[in-house]
């Protein structure tokens, strides 16, 4: 049985994830908290097809068995980190993505059997990845225009190791490619590539990982349904693939395979990925935004695209962001912050969008912890 939260008190918010549909918050006690559909901790309905219930306006807690220190939300399904370093999964699973095809609880997490001493971990629409502390990259899911990276895996893929990629430190998952970063700061990728996703200066898919190239090193990577980001090591950023709402924050060209400049009015510390917008967090706490905002997912109290970086209104201080399918989110002084599409409750709001930053928690004073 799913608990609700009181959203009157304060919480101490390490991380934020947002994915299809559902927005996660690891509080620094390991425990977390969800809003929306599929993966947020929230059971589903029986019946959907008969009858639906409002989303509840507060978070759920999920009902992990322990305590996990990273989190990650794709499109449905959610995965967990665990102090011994094992992989919780929870969510939907209509395509096999716990690489069993087996049945994963919609609000209990279980644990992945296959994989031990993990660090690092996304999902995405039908692949997941995890890195383990020596480097290596498990993938699983549907092996689909290689992206997976393992050419010779099944179409309905267990956990394996990735080879060919020297030691990761960082994946991201678009919508069937994947990008790598090394722990030498560079950038592998593979997979579907008709929009020139994968950075490699063609429009062919790519089964196992090449090398983008890239003059500076990463820092740090963000992958959309069909376009990437990096950020280099000197704060700037570049963006490549389909630009056809804008998200390469170019007016021109409708794609590009090579990766190209974003002009930002300041030097960047992280950046995100939605399904077809981004996100850059600035050194000074500002939060830019550019791409598809058909649902507000920009934050700019309008549903217009944008080709260029835009600042978001209504943020400061804000030290981590995070984007989902169509809605965006941001932790910033003393609360969380949501934005976009709300269809499935995934900002805790009777309105089906957002058009501008609205607080999803308050957030206590880091000096003063405070446990669920």
């Amino acid at each position: 049985m799913m608990t609700p939260t009181n959203t009157a008190r304060k919480y101490k918010v390490a991380s934020v994830s947002c994915g299809r549909d559902q927005t996660l918050a690891l509080l620094d006690n390991g425990k977390v908290i969800g809003w929306g559909g599929d993966g947020s901790g929230r059971i589903p309905s029986g019946m959907p097809e008969y009858c639906t219930t409002p989303a509840p306006t507060r978070p759920v807690e999920v009902l992990l068995r322990e305590r996990v220190t990273a989190v990650a939300a794709g499109y449905g399904l959610s995965l967990g980190i665990t102090p011994q370093r094992k992989v919780a999964i929870w969510g939907a699973n209509g395509a096999g993505m716990d690489g069993r095809l087996g049945a994963v609880a919609p609000a209990t997490p279980v644990l992945l059997a296959d994989l031990a001493g993990v660090r690092a971990i996304d999902a995405g629409e039908f692949q997941s990845a995890a890195i383990d502390q020596a480097g290596a990259l498990f993938t699983w899911g549907l092996n689909v225009d290689g992206a997976l990276g393992r050419p010779d895996a099944p179409f309905e893929a267990p956990p394996a190791r990735v080879a060919g990629l020297p030691a990761a430190r960082a994946v991201a998952l678009g919508k069937g490619f994947m990008l790598a970063l090394t722990q030498d700061q560079r950038l592998y990728a593979w997979g579907g590539n008709a929009a020139g996703q994968l950075g490699l200066g063609h429009l062919r898919t790519v089964e196992s990982p090449a090398p983008v190239p890239l003059p500076h090193k990463i820092a740090a990577l963000a992958a959309g349904a069909s376009h990437s980001l990096a950020l280099t090591t000197t704060g700037e950023v570049v963006a490549w693939g389909s630009n056809n709402h804008g998200q390469l924050g170019l007016e021109r060209p409708a794609y590009s395979a090579v990766p190209l400049p974003v002009a930002l009015p300041e030097r960047v510390r992280a950046i995100a990925a939605g399904m077809y917008f981004s996100l850059a967090l600035g050194n000074s706490g500002q939060v830019y935004a550019w791409g598809w905002n058909g649902l507000g997912q920009l934050g700019l109290d309008d549903d217009d695209d944008r080709r260029r970086p835009t600042r978001v209104p209504g943020l400061a201080q804000v030290h981590a962001i995070a984007a989902g399918q169509a809605h965006a989110a941001a932790l910033g002084a003393g609360s969380l912050y949501g934005w976009g599409s709300n269809a499935a409750g995934q900002l805790g709001a009777a309105a089906n969008e957002q058009r501008h930053p609205l607080q999803l928690l308050a957030i206590s004073p880091r000096e003063q912890r405070r446990d669920v």
